[in-house]
């Protein structure tokens, strides 16, 4: 199978890719079918990073050819893929999406249960901390089928767990304050 790739080029921290259709089993810079445009992430004017010869891309599409996911990224921004491949590719992108929605929840959650543990030294908030672990769990349950949906509504049962947890420091000390008030 022919795959429309990227094959790098330039120096240490100066990285040139030339796009090329390449047969499957060549190595990332071996033998070229026929170059398809060049990527310089390096050059400062963004019109002029990505350079793509349309026809060229669109005939080898149309043979067959598949791009790779970075270059799948490039050609459909370009707006130069078929229907189908168009359509699997924002799905893609949505799936990714509410991955990454789901990561920044998994994060939320892992602030919250950090500052229980740090909450639970000074006052007993042990179920807070539980409820808050069973979260993160459902949370990163839904990671892998990028349901953001369920993983965002775990964060919030962990920063309502971190909420009652300080209304529950919080009323515990104010009636320990004036105990040590009295001793003296």
């Amino acid at each position: 199978m022919v795959r429309i790739r990227m094959q790098r080029f330039g120096r240490r921290h100066r990285p040139f890719y030339r796009i090329n259709a390449i047969d499957q089993r060549t190595r990332r810079n071996g033998r070229v079918l026929e170059n398809l445009g060049h990527y310089n992430p390096m050059d400062p004017d963004e019109s002029k990073q990505i350079v793509l010869k349309e026809e060229k891309i669109k005939a080898w599409l149309d043979k067959g050819a598949q791009p790779s996911d970075t270059i799948r990224d490039m050609l459909g921004k370009a707006d130069l893929l078929g229907p189908k491949m168009k359509a699997e590719w924002e799905a893609d992108r949505a799936i990714n999406m509410n991955r990454g929605k789901c990561k920044g929840a998994i994060k939320r959650i892992e602030a919250a249960i950090a500052s229980l543990e740090k909450l639970e030294d000074d006052a007993d908030v042990t179920s807070f901390v539980n409820t808050a672990k069973k979260s993160l769990t459902l949370a990163k349950s839904t990671l892998s089928p990028a349901k953001s949906a369920d993983a965002e509504k775990a964060a919030g049962e962990a920063e309502a767990a971190l909420a009652g947890a300080q209304k529950a420091a919080a009323a515990d000390k104010p009636a320990e304050e004036p105990a040590d008030a009295e001793a003296e």
